[in-house]
């Protein structure tokens, strides 16, 4: 088992990040570039263009719902069937609810060592989201998602190789650093 695979452990994401399904991994990675070039190279502004494709999906919606049957074979779910235990959309809720629920027992205050870690979290997030935007962070860190394991992957005795020679100077070096911090410490007793 590589380091990529136990980093990663199983599943959708793992199977993304390695390029298991080449297709599916390309497009999340294009539909990325283009988001990140609409809202970040192009200004677009996020609040009309997502208004803009609701209504584009409202209007497909309703076109599909009234005339499909014409061209499609299947139909869309009706708004009962959405609300099924075993719906997709039920679950989703319960998984924003999940979060929710999450993030108020964080700040209830219970485990204070949860507490002050979130706390430092969203202030590193803070500082580094006022130097660079949310969305090309995002951006940079889909981008990684998707680059670093594959390449690890192929190139893995090559960087194994470079961090074991990086790690033996490391280690060189602070035994060097030690033994002259105890000869000084020496002198001064």
């Amino acid at each position: 088992m590589s380091l990529v695979d136990q980093i990663l452990g199983e599943g959708a994401v793992a199977d993304l990040s390695v390029w298991e399904n080449k297709i599916t991994s390309g497009i999340t990675l294009v539909m990325a570039t283009l988001i990140w070039f609409l809202f970040e190279i192009k200004e677009t502004e996020p609040v009309p263009f997502l208004c803009s494709i609701l209504l584009l999906l409202i209007l497909l919606l309703f076109i599909w719902v009234k005339y499909g049957h014409l061209l499609f074979i299947w139909r869309p779910p009706t708004p009962e069937e959405l609300q099924q235990e075993d719906s997709p959309v039920r679950a989703l809720f319960s998984e924003i609810e999940g979060l929710l629920l999450m993030l108020y027992e964080i700040a209830y205050g219970e485990d204070i060592k949860t507490f002050i870690w979130a706390i430092l979290y969203v202030a590193i997030i803070y500082t580094i989201g006022s130097y660079i935007n949310l969305l090309t962070i995002f951006y940079i860190c889909l981008v990684c998602l998707l680059t670093i394991p594959v390449l690890y992957l192929q190139y893995q005795e090559v960087v194994d190789n470079f961090i074991g020679e990086v790690s033996e100077m490391k280690n060189k070096t602070l035994r060097l650093f030690n033994s002259r911090a105890t000869k000084k410490k020496k002198k001064l007793y």
